[in-house]
């Protein structure tokens, strides 16, 4: 005669199996989130970068200039700037400025968006912004593209020179990962080179011949 029905042993066995693959569900998931946490951040770097990018562009004249207020060894992020428009820079958003005071609100504004600024919630009295310890750069890359002819050979105003800059924006990941190659922006601010991460964008602007 067969017996019919399930042992406390089988019983036991399955629940087991059934806790491991739980278990590995719920790996699962947390490895997702973080993930999905990482790229968020990426994502956030990038549009710090591209905003940046596009006031180069529009003020390609005077480009270098972005490359001098924030360069690899001592990037923008710390919400200093940002706290004198008004007081020692122009506000370009109410007034008229100059291309060189354009420079430094844009500069500003950039320091403000990586630290923050304008970000609901504080932790410890301090802005909390998309990406912790977000840190931007602007160097030039390369040497100079084409040259300007001696006048008068050309109207005055003709695009011929041009110059590459990477914009970098580096933060603190939450694991520790390869250490990027990319660019030394932000580099020695986290403690362990593989929490950092760093996203680049290469900006080619032409200046106008005088």
């Amino acid at each position: 005669m067969l017996s019919r029905g399930f042992t406390l042993l089988e019983v036991m066995i399955t629940l087991v199996i059934v806790m491991f693959g739980l278990l590995g569900l719920a790996g699962l998931m947390a490895k997702g989130q973080r993930a999905s946490f990482e790229a968020f951040q990426r994502q956030q770097a990038l549009s710090f970068a591209t905003d940046i990018a596009e006031r180069i562009r529009s003020n390609h004249g005077l480009a270098a200039e972005y490359a001098t207020a924030a360069p690899l060894a001592a990037p923008l992020g710390s919400g200093v700037r940002f706290a004198q428009i008004g007081a020692g820079i122009r506000n370009c958003g109410n007034d008229t400025c100059t291309p060189a005071e354009t420079v430094a609100y844009d500069v500003a504004l950039w320091d403000g968006a990586l630290s923050g600024a304008g970000a609901s919630g504080a932790t410890g009295g301090a802005r909390v912004g998309g990406i912790p310890g977000a840190a931007g750069c602007v160097a030039p890359t390369g040497a100079a593209i084409g040259a300007c002819p001696a006048a008068p050979a050309t109207p005055a105003g003709r695009f011929f020179f041009g110059q590459r800059y990477t914009v970098s924006v580096a933060w603190q990941g939450r694991d520790q990962t390869v250490a990027p190659t990319n660019s030394t922006c932000g580099s020695g601010l986290y403690g362990n080179e593989s929490l950092r991460r760093v996203v680049t964008l290469d900006v080619m602007v032409q200046i106008p011949c005088p």
